[in-house]
Formats: C-alpha cells, sequence, structure tokens
C-alpha cells in the first residue's frame, strides 16, 4: 500500500543543512559558489530554484566506488528504507524465521516478528502474530536458529514446540522450502509440522503430497522486492550517476559438486574474458567466500578478476554499477527454478546474461533476458549489451514490467494469504484519477480511448471541457468502453491552473494523475507510473527524461536523458502521477501557463520529494502548426536532448505494446 507522509516533509539531517549539502570544506565551497553564481544571474528566483535541484539531491544514494587494496572494487552500502516508517503493504503481524534475504525482503510486507528460541512465547504474548512463516533457513534469524529447521539437528525442539504451540493458539503455520530439490531430504521433517508448505521446485509436489499426506502443498519461486530492488540511479557523491563498469559475476564458485554449474561458468566468464580487450573495465567477479574454503574459491584464470567481496546492501548498489551481470543456474532442468539474483538484478536496471533452463523462458517473455548457449555467442551478446545503452535499457524495461505485474514478494505474500486463507488481507493497488482539461472538442474521443486502454489499474477519471460541453457522442462513448468519467465543464476564458484545483476537488483515488489530450501515453503508462511511486515513494513522479515528437522536422527527441530514475526538481507537466493529498495540499497556481513548474516548486519547498522515472511510456508532440498551451521552439529542444531516430514514435518509445 501507499506510504502516508504528511507535508513538510523533512530533509534527511545527516546530509542536508539548510539547504546546502553538509560535507568537507572544500565540497560547502563549491556550492556556496555556485550558488552565489545563481544569485547573481537570477536573482532571489535563480537561487530558489539551484537550492530546489540540491534538495532533489538528497533523496538520491550516494554511490561513489572506489578502488580497494590489490584491485579490489569497493561499493558503498544501498540505503535500506527503515521498516518503521514505511508502512507495510498487508496489515498483519507475521512470526518469522528466515535467512538475511528474505527476511530483508519480507520486512516490507508486513509486520515482521523474528520469532526467538526460548523467547518466541513472550514475544507473542507481547505482539500477537496472525501468521508463522519459516524457510528453510541455515542460519536463521540471525545464526540464532543455526541448523534447528533444516540440517542435522533440524527440526530442534525449540521449533517443534513453537509450531505446536502456535497452532493450539489458533496461527496459521507455513513452511517454504527453498532448499529444494538438493536438501529436500533435511527439510521434510520440519515440512511435516506445518499446516501448509510451499517449495520453490514445482516438480516434488507429488512427492510432498505423498511424503506429507495432504495437498496443503504449492510451488512459490523467488521473487524481487522493489522497496529495495528498484532502477533508481547510483549516484556518486556530486549527485551525478556514476560511470557503470562493464560485465559483473557475483557468487560461489563449488570445486567439488554442481559440474553443470562449473560448465556454466567458463562459458559465461570464458566469454567475458574472451572479449575483454574490446571492453573498457571487463569482468569483475565477486565471491561470497573470498579466502575461506579451498572448495569455493576461483581458479584461474578468473581469480584474477576476483575484486573482493561484498555485504548484501553493497551488492544492491554493485547491481546498479555494471552494464551488464552474468548468472548461472545450480538446477538446470527444472521449469520453476528461476535463479532470485535475475529478478533482482533485473529490478535493479541491469540486464542479465544466462545459460538456457526451462525456467528462463516461463518467468520473464522473450527477449527481456539474455539467454546463450555457447562461449562465442556469449560474447557477442556481451558486446551488444555494453555498447549499446538503449538496447539495454529497453530490455529491462520490459523486464521489469513483467516483474512487478507477477514476481514482486507482495505477489507471492498474496498467494501465501490466499492458501491459508487470509486472502482479506492481500494487498490492494492503489487507485488514480487522470485528470484531464481539454478546449479541444475534436480530441475528446481520443482521450477516451488512451484512458480506456491503461491496463492493470484502478482508475476514476476526471475529464474538464474547457469552453465547450461534452457531447452526448462522447458521453456515451465513455460508457461504452467500461470508464465512469466525472465530467465537469468550465468558461473559455478561466485559467487553466483554477480549473486543475476544480479537477482536484472532485478526484476520488489515492493519486492524480494529470495527462494532456495532444500527447501519446502507452497502454501501460499509469501502471509504470503508479509502481515507481511505490517504489521511490515520492510524492510526485513523472518524465524528466522524455521522448518529443517535432512534427515539423518528423524526428524523434530524447530529452534530458541524464535525469531518467532519478529524483529531482522537474517532471514534463503530462507526466505528472501525484498523491492525491498532496497535490490538494499545495495546488495548482492559478494562472493559465507555467502552472505545472508552480505545483512541482510547491511540492519542493514544503519538502516533497519528485521522481523522475523511465524515459518510455510516453510522447509529447509538437505539431507543426503549433496551437499547444506551452511555447517551445525546435531549437529549445534540440538544445537539450538529442534525436533518437527520424520518424515518428515508434514501439522502441511506446515498448510493450503487445504485451
Amino acid at each position: 500500500m501507499i506510504t502516508e507522509v504528511p507535508l513538510p516533509i523533512s530533509q534527511p539531517a545527516s546530509r542536508w543543512k539548510g539547504g546546502i549539502v553538509a560535507g568537507s570544506l572544500s565540497k560547502r565551497a563549491v556550492t556556496v559558489r555556485k550558488a552565489l553564481w545563481h544569485m547573481r544571474h537570477g536573482g532571489l528566483d535563480g537561487l530558489r530554484e539551484f537550492q530546489r535541484r540540491r534538495r532533489a539531491t538528497a533523496w538520491a544514494r550516494p554511490g561513489s566506488r572506489r578502488r580497494g587494496r590489490k584491485g579490489e572494487v569497493v561499493f558503498p552500502p544501498w540505503l535500506l528504507p527503515d521498516p518503521a516508517v514505511v508502512a507495510p503493504r498487508h496489515d498483519l503481524t507475521v512470526g518469522i524465521i528466515a535467512d538475511e534475504f528474505t527476511m530483508l525482503a519480507l520486512q516490507y510486507e508486513w509486520r515482521t516478528i523474528p520469532l526467538l528460541p526460548g523467547q518466541w512465547r513472550e514475544q507473542v504474548v507481547e505482539q500477537p502474530i496472525d501468521l508463522l512463516f519459516v524457510e528453510s533457513a541455515w542460519h536463521g534469524n540471525g545464526d540464532s536458529w543455526r541448523y534447528q529447521v533444516v540440517g542435522a539437528k533440524g527440526p530442534s525442539s525449540h521449533l517443534r514446540e513453537l509450531v505446536e504451540g502456535l497452532r493450539v493458539a489458533g496461527v496459521p503455520t507455513v513452511f517454504w522450502n527453498k532448499e529444494d530439490p538438493a536438501h529436500y531430504e533435511e527439510a521434510i521433517e520440519a515440512a511435516r509440522l506445518f499446516d501448509w508448505v510451499f517449495t520453490t521446485d514445482e516438480t516434488l509436489l507429488p512427492r510432498y503430497r505423498q511424503d506429507l499426506g495432504h495437498d496443503r502443498v504449492a510451488c512459490l519461486p523467488f521473487a524481487a522486492q522493489p522497496t529495495i530492488h528498484n532502477p533508481i540511479r547510483l549516484l556518486g557523491e556530486d549527485g551525478k550517476p556514476e560511470e557503470l563498469r562493464d560485465v559483473a559475476f557475483a557468487g560461489m564458485y563449488f570445486a567439488h559438486k554442481y559440474p553443470q554449474r562449473r560448465e556454466q561458468m567458463e562459458t559465461l566468464l570464458g566469454a567475458a574474458i574472451d572479449v575483454e580487450p574490446k571492453l573498457d573495465t571487463g569482468l569483475d567477479i565477486f565471491s561470497r567466500y573470498l579466502g575461506a574454503d579451498p572448495n569455493y574459491q576461483f581458479p584461474e584464470p578468473y581469480a584474477g578478476h576476483v575484486r573482493g567481496s561484498l555485504s548484501y546492501p553493497q551488492m544492491l548498489a554493485a547491481y546498479r554499477g555494471y552494464r551488464v551481470f552474468l548468472n548461472v543456474n545450480s538446477v538446470v532442468d527444472n521449469p520453476s527454478m528461476f535463479a532470485r539474483r535475475i529478478f533482482e538484478i533485473t529490478a535493479c536496471g541491469t540486464p542479465v546474461v544466462t545459460m538456457p533452463s526451462p525456467a528462463t523462458s516461463r518467468f520473464l517473455p522473450p527477449g527481456t533476458l539474455a539467454v546463450v548457449n555457447d562461449r562465442e555467442e556469449a560474447g557477442h551478446t556481451l558486446r551488444a549489451l555494453v555498447g549499446n545503452t538503449d538496447l539495454r535499457d529497453r530490455m529491462v524495461f520490459l523486464a521489469q514490467r513483467e516483474i512487478w505485474l507477477h514476481h514482486t514478494y507482495s505477489e507471492r505474500v498474496d498467494q501465501v494469504l490466499h492458501a491459508v486463507g487470509m486472502g482479506e488481507k492481500a494487498a490492494k493497488r492503489p487507485t488514480v484519477a487522470p485528470l484531464v482539461s481539454t478546449i479541444r472538442p475534436e480530441r475528446l474521443l481520443g482521450v477516451l480511448e488512451t484512458l480506456a486502454m491503461q491496463q492493470e489499474v484502478e482508475q476514476r477519471p476526471v475529464i474538464l471541457t474547457h469552453g465547450f460541453e461534452a457531447d452526448d457522442v462522447a458521453r456515451a462513448r465513455a460508457r461504452d468502453l467500461g470508464l465512469d468519467v466525472e465530467w465537469m465543464c468550465a468558461n473559455l476564458g478561466d485559467r487553466l491552473g483554477r480549473n486543475y484545483n476544480r479537477m482536484l476537488e472532485r478526484a476520488e483515488a489515492e493519486y492524480i494523475a494529470k495527462m494532456d489530450d495532444d500527447d501519446l501515453y502507452s497502454r501501460w503508462y499509469l501502471f509504470d507510473s503508479l509502481v515507481a511511486a511505490q517504489y521511490s515513494r515520492a510524492e510526485v513522479v513523472g518524465k524528466h527524461a522524455c521522448f518529443m515528437h517535432l512534427e515539423a522536422g518528423d524526428l524523434m527527441v530524447l530529452r534530458f536523458p541524464e535525469w531518467e530514475h532519478r529524483y529531482t526538481a522537474f517532471v514534463a507537466g503530462p507526466t505528472i502521477v501525484a498523491r492525491t493529498d498532496i497535490a490538494r495540499q499545495v495546488g495548482f497556481p492559478e494562472t493559465t501557463t507555467g502552472e505545472d513548474t508552480g505545483f512541482l516548486r510547491s511540492v519542493a519547498d514544503a519538502g516533497g520529494r519528485i521522481y523522475s522515472a523511465s524515459r518510455f511510456g510516453f510522447v509529447q508532440r509538437r505539431e507543426a502548426r503549433g496551437g499547444h498551451t506551452w511555447g517551445i521552439s525546435s531549437a529549445e529542444v534540440l538544445a537539450t536532448g538529442r534525436i533518437a531516430h527520424w520518424g515518428g514514435p515508434g514501439e522502441g518509445e511506446l515498448p510493450g505494446e503487445s504485451l
């Protein structure tokens, strides 16, 4: 669900003091000089705008990468949102035993109580729980359940007492074996204790049903957690995007088992080494067990590419720091064993190159995951992805949409809740009210078609006809399309900002979306925008980086590409999606022009976050004959962007229309 944060919103005190970044004296001196320059050239308005832009970067994650000892590459820990101040998506309290990765992912889905051996009775008395969720963790809850769930000591007497005690109290109990199929035998005895059993391996479902004597068994694959796995860019201390390195692999080497996995490494890591002379930084390997048991150390020629070992928060930064990541599979013949890291890396905005398995063609659409069959193909694929930004970005964008739709931990939790009879606790997607003010009767039917084609959103449109009444044909068409439109009308002389404030008063949704009648929106536009609002936790989202079609020259321009996936002080007016309560609080200035900019300034001045999402899914149109409320010359458009191609908008700018 949406996190409600009342304005004013305080900036992070550790990084901001009085609108100037706190830090070394030299950095502050540079900032002061820049502020004085803006004051000289733009007066108080220029200084205020400079401060707004500086405040916007306070929400960015600094990611200054540095070289460690002996050629190590060190990433800073990704700053994790505090679950104490982020409203969980599901309104329930869950006792949990899990490893670090699962605990981190699930703490944003529900109120988490990490239960402890010998203390769980006091814990559940102090804070009653709605559900018990236990995974096949070897070192659960910070090693407090070490080998007590699975393994030689599992299930321990502590675990047996815990499950039985909660069952008597009427608390549903769930076990998730993520170690299948390799560790089925070590986990089956623990599984017998629970009401419901989930596995990552759907081929084992018949065996579970037979061994457990019931059919309360289902497949629960891995997933991504958008709160921490998202494409928000890695920024340096200067607030600018970090330069990406080329190719990375993070994981373990098994010298004593998983021979097929080693063969995949030879193909993928070997290909990266083959093409390294044609790359800038080449291959970086992060070893999970660096310098420990010899069975887990990378041999030559890979050892020379090992850049150290990273904690999981550091790995979240590394996921955003490369052009390509490599993946190898320990299980190569299973249709449901889709690696957790593929979901996580892709959600963080980096394409993945992997070897084929039954799962690779099942979980993500064709073309969104680079699946290679041999070393030569892998080398060509790596060079293609490293060298082509547009190829990487579009591939990842379409993969992310599939993840947001079907492969988040919110979706997985919903599956569990429906199974155990708690479906009423499933998460609900936010509602949105598109706001459209139009002075063009001839555009009205097109607006309705755009709204009707929006996918996977609950919308409550408000349309204000400016200087004319919507006719019976338009109203009937809206009904035919299934749109419950709130129709409004204003006099031609009324100011545009006033019209939007009137529509705000009538909006009945958690979000509003300001949409124009003369621009192009993909059918996933609203869904993509709401997802960005949720993972960024911004009060306003939109597109600072966006495409524009200049009809006079019949060319497509990508404007401000450097501002994609970043917190900002500005987004294009027709792409503003804002929390309704915040929008009502600040309002639009009652002007005919500049109402968008004024609204954004008010949000920023109140301490609100503004986030610039993906460039895809929207195209501004500039007709040769003019007539647009916002006057901008072709020369200015070209000065703030780069030509994407000649011709009209295509699937490259509005991708995924066939999905």
